[in-house]
């Protein structure tokens, strides 16, 4: 523990990357991790109402069937976030979206592109913050990034305290809970939920029926749309 935890809550990117390094200061595999950190920064939109993911959906015997795969749909005329990352973010996103001959931006595409890049802004900023303390490698040693114990055990319980129905679910904690249950660190926490649980969740059964269709649907497709965790633990720049 380096500090207090600051008492305003984190953007979601910043969240799930201090939750992604471990108390050994790296994350389960880098290349789902950015893949997270660049969904986090959608799902802050969706909750800022300024895109939303349309997920390919059918409906049989009264049962929404999820194929999993959504167009990011940004919302027109919408004012600056006040976040200077957020507002390049949808800057970009616009570019992209309204170019001459636009192909659909896929969740997906958008990921493999942004996720690098996200993952290394949002370290760079907990680490400015002091959330992260940053250790540099040596010819032995690799680069590690250590999180704040004290705000990284805050958010761990918050996200307990919803499984346990302690605390309702809101649209933040949902995007957060879908984003570590995609990224398997719910896993890692001892807060294991299943595909049918998670599923059940995007239709609206239980506390989450109390959330908008159309946040649930974003949620949902960001969540299932990380790569799957290869096996080795690395760091991010390897």
């Amino acid at each position: 523990m380096f500090g207090p935890a600051p008492l305003q809550r984190l953007s979601l990117p910043e969240e799930f990357t201090l939750l992604s390094y471990g108390e050994n200061g790296r994350v389960p595999n880098s290349r789902q991790t950015a893949a997270g950190c660049a969904a986090a920064e959608l799902g802050e939109l969706a909750l800022r109402r300024r895109l939303l993911v349309r997920p390919r959906k059918t409906r049989k015997l009264g049962v929404d069937i999820y194929q999993l795969r959504g167009e990011i749909e940004l919302s027109p005329n919408t004012p600056h976030t006040g976040l200077t990352w957020a507002d390049d973010l949808l800057s970009a996103l616009w570019t992209r979206t309204t170019a001459l001959t636009p192909r659909p931006l896929t969740v997906t595409r958008w990921l493999r592109e942004r996720g690098r890049e996200a993952l290394a802004l949002h370290t760079s900023a907990l680490v400015e913050r002091g959330l992260l303390r940053h250790r540099p490698g040596t010819l032995l040693t690799r680069t590690r990034h250590h999180p704040d114990t004290a705000l990284r055990t805050a958010l761990i319980d918050g996200v307990r305290a919803v499984r346990a129905e302690q605390v309702p679910l809101d649209e933040h904690m949902l995007f957060l809970c879908d984003l570590l249950d995609g990224a398997d660190l719910t896993k890692d926490f001892g807060l294991t939920m299943t595909r049918p649980q998670r599923l059940e969740r995007a239709r609206g059964i239980g506390a989450a029926g109390a959330l908008p269709e159309t946040l649930r649907d974003t949620s949902t497709v960001l969540g299932f749309s990380l790569p799957a965790r290869e096996g080795r633990t690395i760091t991010v720049g390897d």
